[in-house]
């Protein structure tokens, strides 16, 4: 039997992780959740998680940005997919595209919210696939 995998959800806005959380656990995950950059950080090293489904833009601006910095620079952890979601576009007034910003962003891949339950999970499954 395989084991189940290990999917951290980080977002300082509980209906975000109180939506997707059962819509991960519906497909097999286990889901953890975390809502500040301490508390993720915190988790990430007792979890271990499989992938990290992270809000760029939490509390401070830059504690998303920083903390996915931080997991790509840690030789460790590195290998975590990163799935970074946001509405910077709205919040910030800027437009993204997934193709190119999660390069900006470091992380694996990138999601504007409001972000689909159907869109969400093909998202993880293709980033776990790989």
């Amino acid at each position: 039997m395989s084991k189940l995998k290990k999917v951290l959800v980080i977002d300082d806005d509980p209906s975000f992780i109180t939506a997707m959380t059962p819509v991960l656990e519906s497909r097999g995950y286990r889901v953890e959740a975390a809502y500040n950059k301490s508390e993720a950080t915190q988790k990430i090293e007792r979890f271990r998680p499989d992938l990290i489904v992270l809000d760029i833009m939490m509390e401070r601006l830059s504690d998303g940005f920083d903390l996915c910095r931080e997991l790509k620079r840690d030789p460790d952890l590195s290998e975590i997919p990163v799935l970074a979601v946001s509405a910077i576009n709205k919040e910030v007034g800027m437009r993204f595209s997934p193709k190119t910003d999660g390069e900006y962003f470091q992380a694996d891949d990138f999601m504007e919210k409001p972000v689909s339950p159907e869109n969400l999970l093909e998202r993880v499954e293709e980033l776990l696939k790989a």
